[in-house]
């Protein structure tokens, strides 16, 4: 992991948020409750801080639905975002289908229920020259092409320079000016650790953490579609499959010594939870979605979550970088800010108890968020 990138740049107050976190009960909060998910120290600069970007779902075109994609979507994919990722000390994202040109497929694509991503292998390279430095493969496209497509995007990662997470019994590790970083996936698919087994899964965070340094757990779990922005404490079924229940999981992860956790799955944005002063990102939603993910009514915005903590791993600062989608499904910094106003609408009416992050926006803006948001829900 190399540690001699730039600070990340402030984008503006409009796309790099800085953290308000209120205790929410019901539509009611209360502005003097203390901000649990953030640092008293002074943010740190340079040599004295981290800063982590997550991403959500990522598709970079189809080779199994495209034989040949143009060259010229190498430069486009993260036009929109490149600096962002670029100077982000460690930048994430889930890889949604595998990096391959062979192997079958068992899924039947076209019936609306399934589907089948396989993206080129040279886009492992692509990942490194735009600023990925560890990507999640524990997901229920992983083996979208059976063992072999698996076996070919784990290599074309390791390749390229791209750290991996999510195969059984992989801790993932990277270390930044001295702050060692492990990283633990978790899924509701029985091929990957799983989002079930709630006792040995913290044993793998203790473990994990019992070895000092950072702890961020991910996981890919919770229905799917627009309806799943809204999510309980309790299990999700989506198409008769059990998908997990993410609170319960990512509370206890919590519990067990997890610093940070970040969810993926749903294709939509969720509410940010601040537990035991400690953030759950319980959706990132969709980031490239070129191939097959939706970018439609709540699909349609997105957001990267910034992450700054110091050397020692205190956390000092959460932010959220709100994220359009144009015709080709490609991310743009979204200056409307709607992704951010959604997942504050979300922890505003929150399904359950909690204590739930507000990100401050713009007062104007706000007519044309609940337009969308009337429209979006239809």
């Amino acid at each position: 992991m190399s540690s001699d990138r730039r600070p990340l740049a402030r984008h503006s107050l409009l796309l790099s948020l800085t953290l308000l976190c209120t205790l929410l009960a019901g539509d009611a909060f209360s502005a003097e409750q203390p901000n649990t998910c953030t640092s008293p120290t002074p943010a740190g600069t340079g040599q004295n801080a981290v800063r982590m970007v997550f991403g959500g779902d990522t598709v970079l075109g189809n080779n199994f639905l495209v034989d040949n994609i143009p060259a010229s979507w190498d430069e486009r994919y993260f036009a929109g975002v490149r600096s962002i990722l670029q100077d982000a000390d460690i930048a994430f994202g889930n890889l949604e289908g595998v990096l391959s040109e062979r192997g079958e497929t068992t899924k039947v694509p076209g019936t609306g229920r399934q589907y089948a991503f396989r993206m080129p292998s040279r886009y492992a390279a692509l990942l490194h020259r735009e600023g990925f430095d560890i990507m999640n493969v524990a997901n229920n496209h992983a083996y979208d092409f059976g063992e072999s497509g698996f076996r070919d995007t784990l290599e074309n990662l390791k390749q390229a320079g791209v750290t991996y997470v999510g195969p059984r019994d992989h801790l993932a590790t990277l270390s930044v000016r001295g702050l060692n970083i492990a990283m633990l996936s978790f899924s509701y698919s029985s091929r990957f650790a799983s989002v079930f087994e709630l006792e040995q899964d913290a044993e793998l965070v203790r473990l994990a953490k019992a070895q000092g340094g950072y702890v961020i757990v991910t996981f890919h779990a919770g229905a799917e579609g627009p309806a799943a922005i809204w999510h309980e404490d309790r299990e999700e079924m989506f198409f008769g499959e059990n998908r997990g229940n993410v609170v319960a999981f990512s509370r206890a992860m919590i519990d067990a010594g997890a610093d940070l956790v970040v969810g993926h799955g749903p294709h939509v944005l969720r509410s940010i939870e601040c537990y035991k002063d400690r953030p759950i990102a319980y959706s990132l939603g969709n980031f490239i979605g070129v191939g097959g993910l939706s970018a439609r009514k709540m699909a349609a915005v997105s957001a990267l979550l910034e992450v700054t903590v110091n050397t020692d791993g205190v956390l000092q600062s959460l932010n959220l970088i709100p994220l359009r989608f144009n015709e080709q499904k490609l991310p743009e910094l979204d200056e409307r800010e709607f992704g951010t106003r959604l997942v504050n609408h979300l922890g505003q009416r929150a399904k359950f108890k909690g204590t739930f992050v507000e990100f401050p926006v713009r007062e104007i803006g706000e007519k044309a968020f609940e337009r969308w948001l009337h429209a979006a829900s239809r």
